[in-house]
This record gives C-alpha cells, sequence and structure tokens, in this order.
C-alpha cells in the first residue's frame, strides 16, 4: 500500500500495520503505524513535528532489481525516497523531518551462515546512503543484534517505539 491512508480508514482504525514492502503516509493524530515481527527488515519513521504528518515504510532489502514501480517501497535505495517525497507531497517539510530507524537483526545465526546473508546489514548501508543523498539525518536507531522487533509510531505526538521478542516497549 503506498501513498496517504484514506479519511475512512483514519476514522476507523487506530493501528495501521505496514506489511512487508508497505508505505504509509498519515497525519490523522488517532494513526498508530505499526510493523510487527522485524527480523533483518526496518522500518523507516519520519514525522513532521509542525505539519503533524508522518510515514513509515517496511523495508525488506537493500537494492532494487525491478523497473516495475509498484516494488520500490521494497528496497531501501528506492523505497526511502518513495517514502520521503509522499511525505513532502502531503504537507510535511524535508528540513523539519524527525527519522528513526529500528530492525536489521541478524536472523541467520547458524554454523556455516553466520556470515553468509547479513541482509539487516546491507539495509542499513543502503537506508543510511538514502537518507544521505537527501540530506536527511537520523535521530535515533535501534538496529542489528539478533532479535525481532515491533515498532510503532504515534502519529499525534511522533514518538516511536520498539519492542524486542520477550522484551519491554521503549521510546527511542
Amino acid at each position: 500500500m503506498v501513498g496517504v491512508v484514506p479519511e475512512i480508514v483514519k476514522q476507523e482504525h487506530n493501528s495501521i500495520v505496514i506489511g512487508m514492502g508497505e508505505v504509509v503516509v498519515t497525519s490523522s493524530p488517532s494513526a498508530v503505524l505499526t510493523c510487527i515481527g522485524l527480523g533483518s527488515c526496518i522500518a523507516v519513521c519520519a514525522y513532521d513535528k509542525v505539519a503533524k504528518i508522518g510515514g513509515m515504510i517496511h523495508i525488506v532489502l537493500p537494492q532494487h532489481h525491478s523497473d516495475n514501480p509498484a516494488e520500490f517501497s521494497k528496497y531501501a535505495d528506492t523505497g526511502v525516497p518513495l517514502m520521503l517525497a509522499k511525505l513532502i507531497q502531503n504537507g510535511a517539510n524535508k528540513d523539519r523531518l524527525i527519522v528513526k530507524i529500528a530492525g536489521g537483526a541478524q536472523m541467520t545465526i547458524s554454523p556455516g551462515l553466520k556470515d553468509t546473508f547479513k541482509t539487516g546489514e546491507k539495509n542499513l548501508v543502503h537506508i543510511l546512503a538514502a537518507l544521505e543523498k537527501v540530506s536527511v539525518g537520523l535521530c535515533a536507531v535501534d538496529v542489528g543484534g539478533t532479535v525481532g522487533r515491533t515498532v510503532k509510531m504515534h502519529i499525534n505526538t511522533g514518538m516511536v517505539t520498539v519492542k524486542t521478542v520477550n522484551g519491554i516497549e521503549r521510546e527511542i
């Protein structure tokens, strides 16, 4: 799902689950954007505290290998600029964006495979490069490790929380 959440959805639901490769931008104060069970994937959250608009994208892989624009939100190198453009198109100011990321765990811990995939690390590298390319910095990061995470972003405040598997939910 790419774009702004329709008004009907805004009024009916508080929690909006962002699936793999999806991006949502909204200004609904009651919305809570949520990525559930991130492993090597990374949730990128951006919020303009003046315009009260936020977006979240669920990055799956580091680089796109498709010319299909419908798939651009799956990848760090194309998805991050896509989300930022959607935010700006809907009233956010790039210079006011607060960006926070979480996820990117190393999920393939087994003999002989420990250093093979490193998808989380690669996702992080490409997210950072995409942000640097458009001169947008990070305010908070919770990445790496070997446990999954659930990430929530509250549009009314811009607060981002992270809960690890068997852990407590905390603000980043």
